[in-house]
């Protein structure tokens, strides 16, 4: 996917916008995500997908130069993520989670939104860039800006708090037998 960025990001930078669509093909959903994911908003995240999308279009000579222009994305998703909710003056904001991206969302994907929004903000954030979005957990302490032990660290509590999610209905009965 680097490879097409890099492409599309060359063709931004010499004017052509009909490579912005292409562009926008391949990140908007996950830029979009990623920033609903830290503000936990559905609007929110739509203006900073697209306040990303024309700081693309601002620095799309310099972001074509970088080895890595998707991360370097993510690090301005996040930036503008936080930016946005300190100058809303508000630490999160609830609202309807149904929707994750233009689709409507299966019954799973509720179900892994809802446990996913369960965790605490730094958690839900390394769980999305490590397991959803695949970047190591190195790239991940790159993109957050803390230690790689701390990565490691959020990723496992996360992953037990999610384990412990999905496993709270699953108790057994005392006198290990089934009812009836």
């Amino acid at each position: 996917m680097s490879k097409e960025i890099l492409a599309f990001l060359a063709e931004v930078a010499e004017g052509d916008m009909g490579a912005l669509s292409g562009l926008y093909d391949l990140l908007a959903v996950r830029i979009f995500n990623y920033a609903r994911t830290i503000t936990r908003n559905k609007e929110l995240a739509e203006d900073i997908t697209h306040d990303i999308f024309m700081l693309i279009v601002d620095q799309a000579a310099r972001i074509a130069k970088m080895s890595n222009p998707f991360a370097y994305v993510m690090v301005a998703v996040r930036h503008q993520s936080y930016d946005h909710l300190k100058r809303a003056n508000r630490t999160t904001v609830l609202d309807d989670t149904a929707e994750v991206s233009a689709e409507f969302p299966s019954y799973d994907s509720l179900l892994i939104e809802e446990a996913l929004f369960s965790l605490p903000a730094n958690q839900r954030e390394t769980i999305y860039l490590y397991h959803i979005c695949g970047y190591s957990q190195k790239e991940v302490a790159g993109i957050m800006s803390v230690p790689l032990v701390t990565v490691k660290w959020r990723s496992g509590k996360a992953l037990s708090a999610l384990r412990a999610y999905f496993n709270q209905d699953k108790e057994e009965p005392s006198n290990g037998t089934l009812l009836q």
